[in-house]
C-alpha cells in the first residue's frame, strides 16, 4: 500500500490551469467554440483553479497514522512512557 502524503497544492493548481487551457484550445480547434467566444474560458479556468487551490489548502490535515496500522519508529520515540 502506498503511504499517504500531503497534497501538493501548487501542482494541483498548475495542472488545473494546464488542463483547462488545453480543453479550450481543443474545443477551438475542432470548431465547438469560435475564437471570439473562447476568451471567456481564461477567466473561468483561473477562477476554477483558484477555487481548487483554496479548497485543497483549507482541507483539514489528516494524521499520518491509519487506525490499526503499526506505529512508525519516529512516532513512538516522541511519546513519553
Amino acid at each position: 500500500m502506498i503511504p499517504r502524503h500531503a497534497t501538493d497544492v501548487i501542482s494541483l493548481v498548475a495542472g488545473t490551469i494546464f488542463a483547462g487551457f488545453t480543453a479550450v484550445w481543443i474545443l477551438t480547434l475542432n470548431g465547438s467554440i469560435d475564437g471570439n467566444r473562447a476568451w471567456i474560458g481564461g477567466p473561468i479556468i483561473l477562477i476554477t483553479a483558484g477555487a481548487v487551490g483554496l479548497a485543497a489548502a483549507l482541507r483539514p490535515q489528516r494524521s499520518p497514522r491509519v487506525p490499526g496500522s503499526p506505529e512508525l519508529p519516529d512516532q513512538a520515540a516522541g511519546r513519553p512512557d
